[in-house]
């Protein structure tokens, strides 16, 4: 459970949610002492999770800027059309 209350689904499924990716941008300690937020940068993105019986098989994770392309849109969409067929149990070539 995910603290939901609800069961997760039986057989496969795909979950779509946004998601901030923290990388550290320096493996050294701050040598003035600065907070370690100041070491991390932080941006958004959509995750792509897709479920087998419960079981993590696949995750996806897009960058979401500010200002997308619609380069980055038919990207996006073209991993939504992949991770949904999957979840039918096809696959389809686009």
């Amino acid at each position: 459970m995910d603290g939901t209350d609800q069961p997760e689904p039986s057989g496969r499924w795909v979950g779509v949610r946004l998601h901030h990716r923290h990388v550290r941008m320096d493996d050294r300690p701050c040598a003035t002492g600065c907070p370690e937020d100041e070491l991390t940068v932080s941006y958004p993105g959509i995750l792509i999770s897709s479920y087998d019986n419960g079981e993590l098989v696949e995750e996806r994770w897009i960058p979401l800027g500010a200002e997308p392309s619609e380069e980055d849109d038919e990207a996006l969409i073209d991993q939504l059309r992949e991770a949904l067929w999957w979840q039918l149990g096809d696959s389809q070539d686009s």
